[in-house]
């Protein structure tokens, strides 16, 4: 951890903590079934179900000039506006973006972006288009999930392209701050966290949708079943995550005292990995084997954790792999190709440079991400 941070830090929270598994009671946390199958994550690079050739980390060649080219091989994406959420491809050219406005964004590190769909999206307080996730059989259905606000609610549709989106869950309470969501697929069913639309008690509260972790069962069809709460007492952001290919999920959350790390655990509460008492502003995580990164707002930085025996307890403190000097405030994460993290950059309308916002590539902590020539 380099000095000058000042941030007083909480032990790591011991807690045994085992995969996770997904059987739980309508209504409250409760994972009293220990005969359901366990939570798994999202499929691999999350676009195609075909494993492709290896791809080759970005060139290092230089590009073609132009308004929205970044010269810096490791930013993988320009010009976009508002980003909350991407989605990596299998390759390190491509990404779906959402923007806060209600577009996703189909991004080619060397070309211009292009919109491939809009959804409406109130983008008062901090609501708008926040969470994106593609169906699990994308390449079939080419369905994407989006989490969005209404001036009324924030609610989950789901959309294709040229398509009218279909309401899966309305009705998340709206608040001034704590609109955002996110979206994660667990096999075919749908984690959704929300925000606790500015309320701490609806958060606590198992009858109210703020500031919980909901599990909806195969979304592809419309049904009025209320969704199961996971998790509860969620602060005013959630982020999701997961290892591709399953394993456990890891809530980032920005909470009313301390912001934490917090894992889905079987037949109690969701478990804290690890707390930050100073409320650096948790913004994003992404998972790989042994170890999550989390992205942190307020001082523009990115950490991860080492859980080398899995989710049961951090091994040390968290170890700063980036600083806002490299690319700004770093928001959402993703995990893409080679298991290397990806991030946007949230620094409009202040931006860090003329291609803001961005789509980066983010280092491991052992220093450069070993971006070379193909």
């Amino acid at each position: 951890m380099s000095e000058g941070t000042g941030r007083a830090r909480s032990g790591a929270r011991r807690a045994v903590v085992v995969a996770a598994a997904a059987a739980l009671l309508a209504g409250c946390a409760d994972f009293s079934d220990s005969e359901a199958a366990p939570f798994t994550g999202p499929p691999t690079g999350g676009v195609t179900t075909t494993k492709p050739p290896a791809p080759a980390l970005p060139s290092a060649a230089p590009k073609a000039p132009g308004p929205c080219i970044d010269q810096n091989p490791q930013v993988l994406a320009t010009c976009l506006t508002t980003p909350t959420d991407l989605i990596p491809t299998d390759d390190f050219a491509h990404a779906y973006v959402a923007e806060r406005g209600g577009a996703v964004m189909y991004t080619t590190t060397d070309l211009p972006n292009r919109e491939v769909l809009r959804v409406g999206a109130d983008t008062t307080g901090d609501g708008g288009l926040t969470a994106l996730a593609l169906s699990p059989s994308y390449d079939q259905d080419r369905l994407f999930y989006a989490y969005v606000s209404t001036p009324t609610d924030n609610r989950v549709v789901r959309v294709t392209p040229g398509d009218e989106p279909k309401v899966i869950l309305s009705g998340i309470p709206k608040g001034a701050t704590g609109n955002a969501g996110s979206l994660l697929f667990s096999g075919r069913d749908l984690l959704v966290a929300t925000g606790n639309a500015g309320d701490a008690n609806a958060a606590r509260d198992p009858a109210s949708l703020a500031g919980k972790v909901l599990l909806l069962p195969d979304p592809g069809t419309v049904s009025p079943v209320r969704p199961k709460v996971l998790a509860t007492d969620g602060g005013v952001r959630q982020s999701l995550c997961s290892v591709p290919g399953g394993g456990p999920v890891f809530i980032a959350d920005q909470g009313l005292t301390q912001d934490r790390l917090r894992v889905l655990t079987p037949n109690q509460p969701a478990s804290v990995v690890w707390s930050w008492p100073d409320r650096p502003g948790l913004a994003g995580c992404a998972a790989i084997d042994g170890a999550v990164f989390v992205s942190q707002s307020r001082p523009g930085t990115v950490e991860m954790l080492k859980l080398p025996e899995g989710p049961t307890a951090a091994d040390g403190e968290p170890i700063q792999v980036l600083d806002r000097t490299k690319y700004g405030v770093v928001g959402r994460l993703a995990i893409g190709p080679k298991d290397l993290p990806q991030g946007v950059t949230t620094n409009k309308p202040e931006p860090q440079a003329p291609t803001d916002d961005r789509v980066v590539l983010i280092p491991p902590p052992s220093g450069d991400a070993g971006a070379t020539d193909d």
